[in-house]
C-alpha cells in the first residue's frame, strides 16, 4: 500500500473517529443492553488501527520533535506503569492507554494531510463542521422533551434531573454526558474557522450552510447550561485574537473583528429569540451571558491547585494509573476500592497527582507544556498571512485545552486536543512546506520519493526542515 493510500485511510479513520465521538452517546442510549461496552471501546480500537497506519508511513522530519517527545514520554511512564501493575496488571494497561494512546491522533492527522492540497484539508474540516447541525437540533429537541424521556437519560438509563439549572436540564445532545458535548463545542470553534477558509470561492449552498453554523454553534454552547462550554469558547476566541494581533496585518485584524462582532451578535440573537435555550446558563451566571465570573475564575485556579482531599495520598509515584477514569471500577477491584474511599479528582492536576504522584505531575505536565510551546512557536514563526486567523484559532484551542483540560480522564477531550495539535502542525507545514502546485494529486499512485519543490527563498529554518543545505 502506498503512502497516498495510507494517508487516505487515515483521513477515513479520522472522520470515522469524529463520528464515533459525536454519536456514541445517542447510539448507546438506543442500543440494547450489552452493546454499551463495545461501543465505549470502539474509539480506542479506531485509534489503535490509526497507529498501524502511522507506523507504516515514512518518518516526517517536520514532526520529529513530537516523535522524540512522545518516545521519551512513553519511557518515563515505565515507573508509574510498574507501580500500577503491582496492584492490577489490567488496570496498568488501561491506565497507560489513557495517557499514551491518544497522541497517535496528532501523528495521524499530520500524516493524513502532509501531502494533501489545502482544498482537501478544508473539505475535510468543512464536513466535520456540519456536525454542528444535528447536534444542535437534538439538543434543542431534548430541551423540550419530558425529563424522563430516554434522550434525557444517561447511557445506563439513569435520570439526569440532578443536572438542572433554572428548572431546565443541561442537555447532552448526541453525547453520553454534558461534558462530552461541551468538549465537542470547544473543538468546533477551530473546526468552524477552518471551514470558513476560502469563503469567497465557496458555492452559494456552502455559504448558506456555513452561515447557519455560527448561530447554531452559539445556541449549542448556551443550551448545555455549562459554563465550561461558553467560557472555554470565549477564552479560545480571546487567545486567537491575541495571536492574530501578534502577527499584525490590517486585513486579519479586520477579519478577527468581524468574527468577534458576529459572536456578540449571535449571543444577543440566541438570548432574544430562544430564551429557554439560555435559561440554565443565565441562571447559573446570574444573567451574565459573556465573561468570566468569580466562580469560573476560581475553578480555573483550582484546575491547577485543587489537589486530592487527603494529603496522605500524595506519594512519589502515585496510587495507580487509570483509577479515576470512567469505568475503571467496573473491571478493577483495586480501582473500585480507591473510588469508594477517596473523592473523585475532578481536575486533571489532582488526577495526575493522585494516580502518578509528583513524578507523573512533572512528566505529564512537562510534556503538555512542551507540546503547547512547540505549537505556538511554529505558529509565530512559520504561519503566513493567508492562514493566520485559521492557525490562530487552532493554536488557541491547543493552548487552552492543553493547559486546563482533563486529558487524563476524558478520552474524548484528549482525542479532540490531539486532533487540534496535528491540525496546527499541518497548517504550519502548509506554510513552510511544498506549495499546493508542487504536490501530487491523489490518484492512488505512489508518493514521489524525490524532491518535489523548487527554490522559493525559504528561511534557514524551513530549509533545514526540508533537508536542504
Amino acid at each position: 500500500m502506498t503512502e497516498l493510500a495510507d494517508a487516505r485511510r487515515l483521513r477515513q479513520l479520522l472522520m470515522g473517529l469524529a463520528l464515533i465521538l459525536t454519536f456514541e452517546g445517542i447510539v448507546r442510549k438506543a442500543a440494547p443492553p450489552g452493546f454499551g461496552v463495545p461501543l465505549f471501546l470502539l474509539k480506542d480500537a479506531m485509534v489503535t488501527v490509526m497507529a498501524y497506519f502511522v507506523l507504516r508511513m515514512p518518518a516526517a522530519p517536520a514532526i520529529s520533535f513530537l516523535w522524540s517527545g512522545y518516545k521519551l514520554l512513553a519511557f518515563l511512564f515505565i515507573p508509574p506503569i510498574l507501580v500500577t501493575m503491582w496492584h492490577d496488571p489490567f488496570l496498568a494497561i488501561f491506565g497507560a492507554k489513557q495517557y499514551l494512546l491518544f497522541p497517535i491522533v496528532a501523528f495521524a492527522t499530520f500524516h493524513a494531510f502532509q501531502y494533501s492540497r489545502m482544498e482537501e484539508v478544508v473539505r475535510f474540516f468543512s464536513t466535520l463542521a456540519l456536525l454542528i447541525i444535528p447536534t444542535s437540533l437534538v439538543a434543542f429537541w431534548e430541551l423540550h422533551l419530558p425529563h424522563d424521556h430516554w434522550l434525557n437519560r444517561t447511557v445506563t438509563g439513569e435520570s439526569l434531573e440532578a443536572f438542572q439549572a433554572a428548572g431546565e436540564l443541561r442537555v447532552s445532545s448526541t453525547f453520553s454526558f454534558v461534558a462530552q458535548y461541551c468538549i465537542f463545542l470547544n473543538a468546533q470553534v477551530f473546526i468552524f474557522i477552518i471551514a470558513l477558509y476560502g469563503w469567497a470561492r465557496r458555492s452559494i449552498l456552502w455559504k448558506i450552510l456555513l452561515a447557519s453554523l455560527f448561530p447554531l454553534l452559539t445556541l449549542g454552547s448556551f443550551i448545555t447550561g455549562s459554563r465550561g462550554a461558553v467560557t472555554v469558547n470565549f477564552a479560545i476566541i480571546m487567545v486567537a485574537t491575541m495571536l492574530t494581533l501578534l502577527k499584525f496585518k490590517i486585513r486579519n485584524v479586520l477579519w478577527i473583528t468581524v468574527i468577534v462582532g458576529g459572536l456578540y451578535t449571535a449571543v444577543l440573537a440566541v438570548s432574544y429569540f430562544s430564551p429557554d435555550s439560555t435559561a440554565a446558563y443565565s441562571e447559573r451566571e446570574n444573567g451574565r451571558m459573556i465573561g468570566v465570573s468569580d466562580e469560573i475564575a476560581n475553578r480555573i485556579y483550582t484546575s491547577f491547585f485543587l489537589l486530592s482531599h487527603d494529603r496522605f495520598l500524595w506519594t512519589p509515584f502515585g496510587n495507580g494509573l487509570g483509577i479515576m477514569s470512567n469505568g475503571s471500577d467496573t473491571f478493577s477491584t483495586y480501582a473500585e476500592v480507591w473510588r469508594n474511599r477517596s473523592p473523585w479528582t475532578e481536575t486533571d492536576f489532582a488526577t495526575t497527582l493522585f494516580e502518578g504522584g509528583y513524578y507523573l505531575v512533572f512528566v505529564w505536565y512537562g510534556f503538555r507544556i512542551y507540546v503547547i510551546l512547540s505549537v505556538v512557536r511554529r505558529f509565530l514563526t512559520g504561519v503566513n498571512d493567508a492562514t493566520t486567523i485559521t492557525g490562530a484559532f487552532v493554536t488557541a484551542f491547543v493552548v487552552i485545552t492543553g493547559a486546563f483540560g482533563t486529558l487524563a480522564i476524558q478520552p474524548p477531550m484528549a482525542i479532540w486536543w490531539w486532533l487540534g495539535v496535528g491540525t496546527s502542525l499541518t497548517f504550519w507545514w502548509k506554510c513552510v512546506g511544498p506549495p499546493d502546485s508542487e504536490l501530487p494529486k491523489d490518484t492512488g499512485g505512489s508518493m514521489p520519493m524525490g524532491p518535489m519543490r523548487k527554490p522559493r527563498g525559504r528561511s534557514l529554518y524551513a530549509e533545514t526542515i526540508h533537508g536542504r543545505k
